[in-house]
C-alpha cells in the first residue's frame, strides 16, 4: 500500500469513527443496538409526539392540574425554559445530550430519578429512547399537531408501475408499496368484484341478473357504469345512512332504566334521503347542527337537527332535573367532537385534556353553543314526544289542518262582527234599564262551576255546582285553619294539597278563570299555588298551573314542558305577608297573550317565555284528575301558604268582574245609576260584559269557535312529533363545570372553538349556525379529514387513520398522510360531493385488487395497512342478515317508515317490564336498518354481530369472531326460514345441480367449485335420509319463520335441501366480503 493510498485508508477510518461518535452517543447496549436502526430523519409528528403522547402527557401534558414539577412537554417553549423546579436545568436543550434533563431521566437506573417514574406503570422500550435522544441531538425540532394544520393539495407522485394507475389515489398507494418493496395485488375476478361493490354501496348483494350481465360485458366501461347504477340506486341512502346512524346514536327508544320506545324514523328516512340526494357534506353536517336557525330554513332541514336530540334521555322518577339537562348537553358536545371532527373531546370535561391542546374552558365554551335548548331533564312518564319538537302531519293531516284553521280564522272575524252588531241590543239593554237586575250578583254567576271558602272551617265547600263535584281531600287528615278578615283560610304545610273532582277540567281550546286568595309568608322561596297536572316533572306538567320562584308568579299551559307550552313570568315582585287576590284567565286560543294573570283586579305585565302549545293539555287517562291546591306529586308545595275564595268558571271573566270578586267595586255601584249618568268608562265595562256574557248571539258565535278549535286540537292530537332542536329566546348561562358536576359552577364562559384548531372568524354568529360554518370552514384542518377517512373506512374495513374516532395526539398517524390530505382537498374543492368521493375510490385500482394476500404481503403488511391487497372482512350484522332474506327472495324493499320488530326470544324485554311482540307479514322481512333498536335490551342476532347498541357515538364498530355467532345464523328464525325458502327452490327445480349452484351464487356471489358441489350434494343426501326417518324433527324444521312450505312437496326433501342452504349461509365465502 502506498504512502496516499495509506493515508486515504486511514482517514476514512477515521471519518467512520468521528460519524460513529457524532451519531451515537455513549448509551446503554440495547438503546445503542436501537440507535444504528433509526431512519436519518427523525420527525416529530411521526416518530417524536406519539411516544411523548402515550408516555409522557399524562404528567407534562396540556392538562394544567396534572403538570407534575411545573413542566410542559407537548410546547417547545415549556420544554426548553427553565424547569421550575431545578432552576439552571432545562428538560430539553437542543442538539445537547448532556445538558437535556429529559436525556439523563429516562437512561437513568434510580426509579425515582427515572421518568417515566415507576407510579406512572409506563416505561420506554429501548427504540423509544434511542427516538428522543436521536431527536434531541438533532435539535429537537417540534411541529403542529398535523390534524390541525389545514391540509394542502400534495403533488401526486410518479411511480413506476404507472400502468397499474386509474385514477390518483393509485399514484399515492403505489408510491408507499414501491418503498416497502411491495407489488400491489391483480384485480379481483368480476364476480367478486361486483359483490365487493354491491355490498360497499347499497348493503345488498348483486343478484344473479346482475352478476350475469356484468359477466357477459366487455365493454370498457362496463364496471363504471355498475358504480354508476349502485351509486343511483336508492338503496345506496341506506348503505350510507347505517354507517351514520352508529355515529348519531340513532334509536328507538330513551335509554336509561325505563327505556321506553319513541318513534324518530323521519330522521332516519331524511339521512337515507339527504344521502340519495346528494346533498353536499357540509351541509350535511350544517343541516344537523343548526337547520332551524339557518336562512331560509325548511322542514327537511329542522328534521336534521333531530340528530341533537337523539341521544338518550331519562324518565326515571326522583332524578335531578339540572343533572340530565348537563348530560344532554355534554351528549352533544361529545357526539360532534367525535363525529364531526374526530377528536374525543369528552377527556376536557372534567379538566384540561391530558393530550390534546383543548382546556376545559375551550370544553364549556363549545358546551354553550347547544346549552340553549329549553328542555327537560326528565321527560314525561307516558309516550309525549320530548319538548321541543315539530309536527309532521301526512300530505292528508296538513290538508285537513289547513281546512280547519281557515275555518278557525272565519269563525274568529264572524265573532269579531257579530260583537259589533251586537251594539244596537246593548243599547237596547242599557236604555231599558236591565242592567239594574245586575245589583242582586255579588259574585259573577254566568259559568261558575265551583266555589270554596272555609268560612264555616271545612273542606265542605259552599257552592260545589254541579253534581258530583266534591272536594276530595287526599292528603289533609286534619285541616288547620287561620282567622281572616272574612273568616276562616286553610294553611297548607307544603306537603298537603286537596283536589276539587272533576272541576277545572279544560281543554287547550276552552276559556276558563281561576281565582284564588292566597297569603304568601315571607320565607316562602319557592313552590306551586294551584295546578291541574298530574305530577311536577312526571308528565312534563301537562295541563296547567299557578307557580311561585324568585319572587314572581308564572302562569303556565302545557303539552310538554318546557317548550310545547305557554308560559309567562309576571314582571313586578309578588305581594307577601298580605291577603292577595289572584285570578288567571284564558281565552282558549293556545297563544300566549290569551293567557292573563291579574292580582287584586288588576291585570299584571307578564313577560312570555314561551308561545308554543301544539298538543292539549289533558292527560291522556279517562279518569282526568280535578284542579289541585297545595303541593303536587314530587314537587314543592304552598309550604305555610294559606288560601281561601277558590273559584273555578268555564268562561273568561272580564276585567270588572275580576274586581267585583276581590271586593274591589260592584255591580250594585253600576245599577244604581241612571242611563244617562253612566259614564263612558261604565258604558265600555257594562258593553264588554253584555257582549261576552250576555248577548245570545255572541255567545252562540263563541261556542261555535270554541267548538271548531276543540276540532283543530283533535286533529293536531293525531299528528306524529318530532324532537328536533330550538333555542329558547332566553339564552342560559353557562359555566365551567369544577370536575364535570353539574352543581358545581365555576367561572362563567360564552359559546367559543378552540383557537389551537381554527380561532372563530369575528363575522360569524355566536350560535349553532356560527359553529356549524366554522366547522365547515375551508380552513378548517379536522372536518373533511375526518370524513374522507370515514369514507374510506367504510370501502376498507380499516380508515387511513385507523383511530377515525381520535385524530388528536393519541390517535394512530395516518398510513398515508400525503393521500389523506389530497382526498381532504380534493372533496372541499368538489363541494364536498360525497357521491363523487365514493366514486372516486371504488373506481380506483386499489379497491379492485385481489383481496388474497401473497406471502410476502402476509409477512410485511398483515393487516393490509399499506393496501397491497384488496379489503377483505366479515360482513356488518345488518348485512348478513339483509343477504339472507335478499337471497332467498324474502327482502321487503320498502325505503323509509318506521322500525320493525322482527323474530326475537321470549323474554328479553320483561327486564323493562314490558314485552315484545313480533310484528307479522312483510314486515319481518325490512332491512336491518329498519329493525328497531332498544338501547338496553339490543337485537340479539344484530348485537352478537357487533350491531352498537347505540347509546353513545361510534365511529367504528369491533369485528369480533365467536361460537354464538354460528349457533345465530343456525337457530335464528330469520335465518332457518331463508333456508327454508332457499331449499324449497331447490327441491322445485328439476335440475338439482343446477339450484343448488344458483342458490350458492345468491349468497356468495361466486360458482362452487366440484369440490364443493360433491360435499353439498353428499350432504344433501345424508340429510335426507334423516329427515325421512325423522318427521317431527322434519315438521320441527319447517316450523320456523311464517313461510309455509309447498304442500306438493315432499317436507323431507325440502327440510334436507334447507339444512344445505343453511350450510352455505354460515360458510366463510357467504359471511365474508372480499
Amino acid at each position: 500500500m502506498n504512502h496516499l493510498n495509506r493515508l486515504s485508508f486511514f482517514t476514512a477510518i477515521q471519518l467512520i469513527i468521528f460519524f460513529m461518535a457524532s451519531c451515537s452517543p455513549d448509551l446503554p447496549e440495547d438503546v445503542e443496538s436501537a440507535y444504528t436502526s433509526l431512519p436519518e430523519e427523525i420527525d416529530y409528528n411521526i416518530h417524536v409526539k406519539p411516544i411523548l403522547s402515550d408516555k409522557c402527557f399524562s404528567c407534562h401534558g396540556p392538562d394544567k392540574a396534572k403538570q407534575e414539577a411545573g413542566l410542559r412537554l407537548d410546547i417547545a417553549s415549556f420544554a426548553f425554559d427553565d424547569l421550575p423546579e431545578s432552576p439552571g436545568k432545562v428538560a430539553i436543550d437542543p442538539g445537547d445530550l448532556d445538558g437535556s434533563e429529559l436525556f439523563h431521566r429516562i437512561l437513568s437506573d434510580d426509579p425515582e430519578y427515572r421518568m417515566p417514574n415507576k407510579k406512572s406503570n409506563l416505561s420506554l422500550s429501548p427504540k423509544e429512547k434511542a427516538i428522543l435522544i436521536k431527536w434531541i441531538k438533532d435539535g429537537a425540532e417540534y411541529k403542529p399537531h398535523w390534524a390541525f394544520v389545514n391540509p394542502e393539495k400534495p403533488d401526486v407522485p410518479d411511480i413506476k408501475d404507472d400502468q397499474w394507475i386509474i385514477n390518483p389515489i393509485d399514484n399515492f398507494i403505489g408510491r408507499k408499496l414501491e418503498l416497502e418493496k411491495l407489488n400491489p395485488s391483480v384485480q379481483a375476478k368480476k364476480e367478486i368484484l361486483l359483490r365487493r361493490l354491491s355490498l360497499d354501496l347499497t348493503g345488498l348483494p348483486p343478484t344473479l341478473a346482475e352478476i350475469n350481465a356484468f359477466l357477459k360485458d366487455s365493454t370498457p366501461n362496463a364496471y363504471e357504469k355498475q358504480v354508476d347504477r349502485l351509486l343511483k340506486s336508492a338503496h345506496y341512502g341506506e348503505k350510507m345512512a347505517l354507517n351514520w346512524l352508529d355515529l348519531a346514536r340513532f334509536s328507538d327508544s330513551h335509554g336509561y332504566t325505563v327505556d321506553r320506545l319513541i318513534d324518530m324514523s323521519p330522521y332516519r328516512d331524511w339521512v337515507i334521503k339527504a344521502y340519495n340526494q346528494n346533498l353536499p357534506y357540509n351541509k350535511f353536517i350544517q343541516w344537523q347542527l343548526a337547520g332551524d336557525l339557518m336562512p331560509n330554513t325548511s322542514k327537511d332541514m329542522r328534521i336534521a337537527t333531530a340528530f341533537n336530540r337523539i341521544h338518550q334521555q331519562n324518565m326515571e322518577g326522583g332524578i335531578i332535573e339540572e343533572e340530565f339537562q348537563t348530560e344532554y348537553v355534554i351528549d352533544r358536545v361529545n357526539t360532534t367532537g367525535v363525529a364531526v371532527m374526530g377528536l374525543p373531546l369528552g377527556c376536557a370535561r372534567c379538566h384540561d385534556h391530558k393530550y390534546d391542546p383543548i382546556s376545559q374552558k375551550n370544553y364549556y365554551e363549545l358546551y354553550g353553543f347547544f346549552n340553549r335548548v329549553k328542555e327537560a331533564g326528565q321527560i314525561s312518564w307516558d309516550d309525549a314526544m320530548p319538548s321541543p319538537t315539530m309536527l309532521l302531519p301526512t300530505v292528508q293531516q296538513e290538508k285537513i289542518l289547513n281546512y280547519i284553521k281557515g275555518k278557525v280564522s272565519i269563525q274568529e272575524n264572524k265573532l269579531i262582527k257579530t260583537k259589533i252588531a251586537s251594539q244596537i241590543a246593548f243599547q237596547d239593554w242599557i236604555k231599558g234599564k236591565k242592567y239594574k237586575a245586575l245589583a242582586k250578583e255579588t259574585i259573577p254567576m254566568q259559568g261558575l262551576q265551583a266555589h270554596y271558602n272555609f268560612s264555616d272551617a271545612s273542606l265542605k265547600g259552599i257552592y260545589p255546582g254541579t253534581a258530583g263535584n266534591t272536594l276530595i281531600s287526599s292528603s289533609i287528615d286534619k285541616p288547620v285553619f287561620a282567622d281572616r278578615d272574612k273568616g276562616k283560610a286553610l294553611v297548607l304545610n307544603g306537603d298537603q294539597w286537596f283536589e276539587l273532582k272533576k272541576v277545572g277540567v279544560f281543554r287547550k281550546s276552552d276559556p276558563f278563570s281561576i281565582n284564588i286568595s292566597v297569603f304568601i309568608p315571607k320565607d316562602f322561596k319557592e313552590g306551586v299555588l294551584f295546578h291541574k297536572c298530574v305530577s311536577e316533572r312526571l308528565y312534563n306538567f301537562r295541563g296547567y298551573h299557578l307557580y311561585l320562584k324568585d319572587d314572581r308568579l308564572t302562569v303556565n299551559m302545557s303539552h310538554a314542558a318546557p317548550s310545547n307550552a305557554i308560559s309567562r313570568v309576571t314582571q313586578k315582585t309578588v305581594i307577601r305577608n298580605q291577603w292577595v287576590q289572584l285570578t288567571m284567565t284564558y281565552d282558549g286560543s293556545s297563544k300566549a297573550g290569551g293567557l292573563k294573570l291579574f292580582e287584586n283586579g288588576e291585570e299584571q305585565k307578564l313577560i312570555t317565555t314561551m308561545d308554543q302549545l301544539t298538543k292539549d293539555i289533558l292527560m291522556y287517562s279517562k279518569e282526568q284528575p280535578g284542579l289541585q291546591i297545595g303541593a303536587w306529586d314530587r314537587g314543592l308545595g304552598f309550604k305555610g301558604g294559606q288560601v281561601d275564595d277558590i273559584m273555578v268558571y268555564n268562561r273568561e271573566l272580564t276585567d270588572y268582574e275580576i274586581k267585583i270578586i276581590g271586593k274591589k267595586t260592584s255591580w250594585a255601584s253600576l245599577a244604581q245609576k241612571e242611563p244617562a249618568q253612566l259614564t263612558k268608562t261604565d258604558l265600555d265595562l257594562l258593553n264588554k260584559y253584555y257582549t261576552s256574557v250576555l248577548d245570545p248571539a255572541v255567545r252562540l258565535e263563541a261556542k261555535k269557535l270554541q267548538y271548531i278549535r276543540t276540532e283543530l286540537a283533535d286533529s293536531v292530537n293525531k299528528v306524529r312529533e318530532l324532537m328536533v332542536m330550538q333555542d329558547s329566546p332566553q339564552p342560559k348561562k353557562t359555566y365551567i363545570l369544577n370536575r364535570g358536576n353539574y352543581d358545581s359552577p365555576g367561572e362563567e364562559v360564552f359559546p367559543n372553538t378552540p383557537a389551537s384548531i381554527l380561532p372563530f372568524p369575528d363575522n360569524l354568529p355566536k350560535n349553532r349556525y356560527g359553529l356549524a360554518l366554522w366547522l365547515t370552514d375551508d380552513k378548517h384542518p379536522l372536518t373533511a379529514r375526518v370524513a374522507v377517512n370515514r369514507y374510506w373506512q367504510n370501502f376498507f374495513g380499516t380508515g387511513l387513520v385507523k383511530t377515525s374516532e381520535d385524530f388528536g395526539n393519541q390517535g394512530e398517524l395516518s398510513s398515508h398522510p400525503e393521500l389523506l390530505d389530497w382526498l381532504a382537498y380534493t372533496f372541499k374543492e368538489s363541494k364536498w360531493d360525497t357521491k363523487k368521493l365514493c366514486k372516486l375510490i371504488v373506481m380506483s385500482a386499489t379497491y379492485r385488487q385481489d383481496s388474497r394476500a401473497s406471502s410476502d404481503a402476509k409477512l410485511k403488511d398483515p393487516e393490509n395497512r399499506f393496501l397491497s391487497r384488496g379489503p377483505s372482512r366479515r360482513l356488518d350484522a345488518e348485512m348478513i342478515r339483509d343477504n339472507a332474506l335478499m337471497a332467498s327472495g324474502l327482502l321487503n324493499n320498502k325505503i323509509g317508515g318506521k322500525s320493525v320488530k322482527p323474530y326475537q326470544p321470549e323474554g328479553l324485554w320483561e327486564i323493562n317490564n314490558t314485552s315484545y311482540t313480533a310484528d307479522t307479514g312483510s314486515a319481518v322481512y325490512r332491512r336491518s336498518l329498519y329493525v328497531l333498536v332498544k338501547r338496553t335490551v339490543p337485537n340479539p342476532t344484530l348485537n352478537t354481530f357487533d350491531a352498537t347498541e347505540r347509546s353513545y357515538c361510534v365511529v367504528r364498530r369491533q369485528s369480533t369472531n365467536t361460537p354464538l355467532q354460528a349457533l345465530v345464523l343456525l337457530n335464528d328464525p330469520t335465518f332457518v326460514e331463508a333456508s327454508k325458502v332457499l331449499g324449497q327452490q331447490i327441491t322445485s327445480s328439476s335440475n338439482q345441480t343446477k339450484a343448488i349452484t344458483e342458490i350458492y351464487r345468491k349468497l356468495t356471489g361466486i360458482k362452487p367449485g366440484k369440490a364443493e358441489l360433491n360435499l353439498l350434494q353428499s350432504l344433501q343426501n345424508e340429510e335426507l335420509k334423516k329427515f325421512r326417518a325423522d318427521i317431527n324433527r322434519t315438521k320441527g324444521w319447517l316450523a320456523a319463520g311464517q313461510f309455509k312450505v309447498d304442500k306438493d312437496l315432499e317436507p323431507a326433501m325440502v327440510a334436507a335441501n334447507a339444512v344445505l342452504a343453511s350450510v352455505i349461509l354460515n360458510s366463510d365465502a357467504t359471511l365474508t366480503k372480499r
